[in-house]
């Protein structure tokens, strides 16, 4: 099912009966409410091999937090090296979460990579555009709407592709190109990512001018929780929307604490680059530099970027949302990172931020 909400009536924050009420805190308040966001990314596997179901169960099992009620993954859920887009269902998904949660008390949300492209349920199976929580609100962006900066280049690489498709479908198989550093035959080029028709833009260009439509149309400032599959850091060169975004949500953080959540990078991490776990957690008055279409710039954060966890490198992300003092409005969100492996966790990668991390909600 396609989690569209057009029509957000946001003067009013939901607080649902099945999170904890007044929950003990280590300073001594008392808690009026509390709710728990679990996020995650690039799970890669399929069937038992997978660790998104032992990630939950870990943390569900643990007695001092609040199990989440919305599940929140960013993308890339199978494939691999040797099979890059695999057939596979997003029903094996839900079961791996259902097997800790409660199916009819928990949201699941998951936005597309590029590696879920021969889902069996089709686009509609993925989440974009806003959608409200417990007291705040996710906004999902698609891997379409980070990788590419304009409508216009998308629909370059669409026909590219298209191009590049009938050249090889034409050439015998004695013909065909082979890519020599692996010896299979190259693929064509340009893009065809089942998203590129998503209602909520195609690029980063008209994703963003639809995401600043929607925080104009909010009446309340609620935080707004970001996934996108893809980051806005300049590393790989295929973020090319990074810069449009990343000026979107600096002009959307003045009014709503905004965390900015990322995957698609874990490559960099096992090849051992040591720049990525820098960014794992980036707060408000910390430096980005931002990667925009051919170039890159430096820009100081308004606004919370973090990476929500590898998956397959047993890493997973616990947002617990507090409203201290009972106005049903969250105070404050804990940021709680988890290794399934037992890796060092004392702080977000090689940031100087602890883990957890106890973020005060400004706006």
């Amino acid at each position: 099912m396609k989690y569209f909400e057009l029509s957000l009536l946001a003067g009013v924050l939901l607080f649902s009966a099945c999170s904890n009420d007044t929950v003990s805190v280590d300073d001594g308040n008392a808690v009026s409410h509390s709710t728990s966001l679990f996020v995650a990314t690039d799970r890669h596997e399929s069937g038992s091999g997978n660790n998104l179901a032992a990630s939950l169960q870990m943390i569900v099992s643990n007695f001092d937090v609040v199990a989440p009620t919305t599940v929140l993954l960013g993308g890339d859920y199978v494939g691999g090296r040797y099979d890059m887009t695999p057939v596979f269902s997003v029903n094996d998904i839900k079961a791996e979460v259902f097997r800790s949660l409660d199916s009819n008390e928990t949201d699941l949300l998951l936005t597309y990579g590029s590696h879920d492209q021969e889902a069996v349920e089709g686009y509609g199976a993925f989440f974009s555009g806003p959608k409200r929580e417990e007291g705040y609100y996710i906004y999902g962006i698609s891997y379409v709407q980070m990788a590419f900066a304009t409508d216009s280049a998308v629909k370059a690489e669409i026909e590219l592709y298209a191009e590049q498709q009938l050249e090889t479908d034409s050439l015998e198989k004695s013909e065909m190109k082979i890519d020599i550093s692996s010896g299979k035959p190259k693929l064509a080029r340009g893009y065809n990512g089942i998203d590129t028709l998503d209602a909520f833009g195609r690029s980063a260009e008209s994703a963003t001018a639809r995401f600043t439509a929607w925080v104009k149309t909010l009446k309340d400032h609620a935080p707004i929780v970001m996934m996108s599959h893809l980051p806005m850091h300049a590393n790989r060169e295929d973020n090319a929307g990074g810069k449009t975004w990343f000026k979107a949500i600096r002009e959307a953080a003045k009014s709503h604490d905004i965390i900015f959540f990322y995957g698609h990078n874990h490559t960099l991490d096992e090849m051992g680059d040591t720049t990525e776990a820098s960014r794992y957690l980036l707060v408000a008055g910390d430096s980005l530099k931002v990667q925009g279409e051919g170039s890159a710039k430096k820009y100081a954060l308004n606004f919370t970027y973090a990476n929500a966890g590898y998956l397959k490198l047993g890493w997973s992300t616990l947002l617990t949302f507090d409203d201290v003092d009972g106005d049903r409005r969250h105070d404050r969100v804990t940021l709680r990172r988890y290794s399934l492996f037992g890796a060092d966790d004392q702080n977000f990668g090689s940031t100087d931020k602890e883990n957890p991390y106890v973020l005060e909600l400004k706006k």
